[in-house]
């Protein structure tokens, strides 16, 4: 169950960054705002995405359940602050 709520945020997380893309922001993560300028918007989600069930797939094999609990944790705060930004900053 935490591997697929690991994935299912970050598939949240890469829907509002596309949507918060249409309506004109930027991504603020330096890694991710070079690949976003050097190939596209598109496959830097793409990347992102990927990127991020290879770290859950590799912290669920190594059994590291309290680490992935805390990650679902940090990235259901991140989720819904760019859920907050986008509905009141971005409109």
């Amino acid at each position: 169950m935490l591997l697929q709520a690991w994935i299912g945020l970050n598939a949240a997380d890469v829907l509002l960054t596309a949507l918060s893309f249409a309506f004109g922001a930027v991504e603020f993560n330096p890694y991710l705002g070079t690949i976003a300028l050097a190939l596209s918007p598109e496959r830097m989600l793409a990347i992102k995405l990927l990127f991020a069930v290879a770290i859950g797939g590799a912290l669920w094999q190594r059994r590291a359940h309290g680490i992935l609990r805390i990650l679902n944790w940090s990235l259901v705060m991140v989720v819904m602050y760019n859920a907050l930004i986008i509905t009141y900053a971005l409109q």
